[in-house]
């Protein structure tokens, strides 16, 4: 999918239908990886995986996604919460790249059972993912969605 119509066609997808598979939730991964983070402290980071039915039925706000993926940081602050967001970013896009349902999920962050993620680290940001019937189309965007200031 070209860029610009990824980007308009972009939309939280709270219905899933299905798990995805090792080389999709790979591909998302990838992307994650790919991600920008504050200065380049790659090591502050993990992704951690969820797909154990046990686990994910003690968390809220997950709308039954059969995979979440959780972005987590070491003591996180501003710097952790933006990176952790264009990490997500990155793999939500990737997601829908391949016809898959994403969301970002803060909801779920503290709902997250401790001994789940790795010692040291905090969640920061969660996406939701499964296979979905939703079909991805184009929609036109307004230009003042978002007031905008030019200086020049």
């Amino acid at each position: 999918m070209e860029t610009e119509k990824m980007i308009s066609s972009r939309k939280a997808v709270r219905q899933y239908n299905g798990q995805i598979t090792d080389e999709q939730l790979h591909k998302i991964l990838l992307a994650g990886n790919a991600g920008p983070v504050g200065m380049g402290e790659y090591d502050n980071y993990r992704l951690t995986v969820i797909q154990k039915p046990e686990v994910l039925n003690k968390m809220s706000g997950i709308y039954d996604a059969p995979t979440v993926i959780v972005v987590s940081a070491k003591n996180p602050d501003t710097m952790e919460d933006i990176s952790a967001g264009a990490i997500v970013h990155n793999m939500e896009l990737a997601a829908e790249d391949q016809g898959l349902g994403a969301n970002y999920n803060m909801a779920s962050v503290g709902s997250i059972p401790s001994d789940v993620l790795p010692d040291g680290f905090k969640a920061v940001f969660a996406l939701t993912v499964g296979q979905t019937s939703e079909k991805f189309v184009p929609r036109e965007i307004s230009m003042d969605r978002i007031k905008t200031n030019i200086v020049k």
